[in-house]
């Protein structure tokens, strides 16, 4: 037995010990808490990017390089930082469930809430119903998700997409009685008076519902009413005469780098992508005298280019277009209430208002003089 300060030393030295153990042991938890959430991070970030999920092993080499060089003490902490494809396809799993627990609660604590429905059909002929909940809460805080992504196998019907969402409002434990509004597109199966899913909800709920159609849905209907199909026909028949051959490509490109052009190329028009119309109108226009002596060099039929009037017709089609997208970009702000969505439409709809019909061309020049005038 230790007697006097030989006892103190020694029962000192004990707690140093454990101390020491503790700390060790301290230390091995916080860097695996912190490798793991490295690892999350990291996979959602491979998620949101839609890269493939392999695409962590190498991330994890790239880490393990720049602790080599950068910070050597670190490294240990990277090689335990768990980036295999299985470990990355756990953690997408993980959060995806978390995001579905957070799901069920914060709709519930909206005052309010509305749907958006969006029916479209993937790559694998397989439709794909796309529900998004925008809903707020009693201090004015705006929820926006992606609520769910439901496949649909066999019809689309009206019934059909019905029985989807009530199965999703299951799901989610949504309240009936907080749902204030629907919208969707101008598809029969939502909006055909007595058998679409617009009128099949309406009257399945206890409390009043109002039914809204997308914006810029209507924005896109309201643009293919333009009667500008002389226009686009030249516009794309001569990009995709540029830019459907490698070599007719090359030589433009080489063209626009001899006369010290601004610009690279044509852009392609998508008719699904629509605004991308915009865009390539707007090249076309500043590449116009390029354009022409191009095609005329490769022996093709341009003489619209020097028709006055189709000239006019497709300045105004390049400034209504630009509207029409800038437009478009403030409707696809987050977080708006249809207060601030009404506003850009009104506004938009003010600017674009011209006097009745006085259009300005001159040969020469670099733009068209269209006169707008705000009411």
């Amino acid at each position: 037995m230790h007697t006097g300060q030989v006892r103190i030393d020694r029962v000192n030295l004990l707690k140093d010990s454990i101390n020491n153990q503790h700390s060790f042991f301290k230390a091995v938890k916080l860097s695996s808490e912190t490798a793991t959430k490295i690892s999350f991070l990291i996979t959602e970030a491979i998620a949101k990017s839609g890269k493939p999920l392999s695409e962590g092993e190498f991330i994890k080499d790239c880490l393990d390089i720049f602790a080599s060089v950068a910070c050597p003490d670190k490294k240990s902490i990277v090689e335990s930082i768990s980036l295999s494809h299985q470990t990355v396809a756990r953690r997408v799993d993980d959060l995806s469930s978390n995001i579905e627990i957070s799901l069920i609660k914060r709709p519930n604590d909206c005052k309010f809430y509305s749907l958006a429905l969006d029916e479209s059909t993937d790559v694998s002929d397989t439709a794909q119903l796309a529900i998004f909940v925008h809903g707020v809460i009693e201090n004015f805080e705006i929820i926006e998700e992606l609520l769910d992504l439901c496949p649909m196998k066999d019809t689309t019907t009206g019934q059909d997409i019905l029985n989807v969402v009530k199965h999703v409002f299951t799901k989610f434990k949504l309240a009936d009685e907080k749902l204030s509004g629907l919208t969707t597109d101008g598809a029969p199966a939502m909006t055909r008076k007595h058998k679409g899913f617009v009128s099949l909800m309406l009257k399945s709920m206890t409390s009043p519902v109002m039914a809204y159609h997308f914006i810029i849905h209507q924005e896109q209907l309201c643009a293919k009413t333009l009667d500008m199909k002389h226009v686009m026909e030249n516009v794309v028949n001569t990009v995709n005469f540029i830019r459907s051959k490698r070599l007719n490509h090359r030589q433009f490109q080489e063209f626009l780098a001899e006369v010290g052009s601004d610009y690279n190329g044509v852009i392609y028009f998508s008719q699904v992508r629509w605004l991308s119309r915009a865009s390539t109108l707007a090249r076309y226009w500043s590449l116009l005298e390029e354009i022409k002596t191009f095609m005329t060099i490769k022996g093709k039929d341009v003489s619209f280019l020097d028709d006055d009037q189709w000239l006019n017709d497709l300045a105004f089609l390049v400034d209504i277009t630009k509207y029409l997208a800038d437009s478009n970009l403030k409707l696809q702000g987050r977080k708006q209430f249809i207060n601030n969505l009404y506003e850009h439409v009104k506004a938009f709809i003010k600017q674009i208002t011209i006097i009745p019909p006085t259009i300005y061309f001159e040969k020469g020049g670099t733009f068209l003089n269209i006169i707008f005038k705000n009411k």
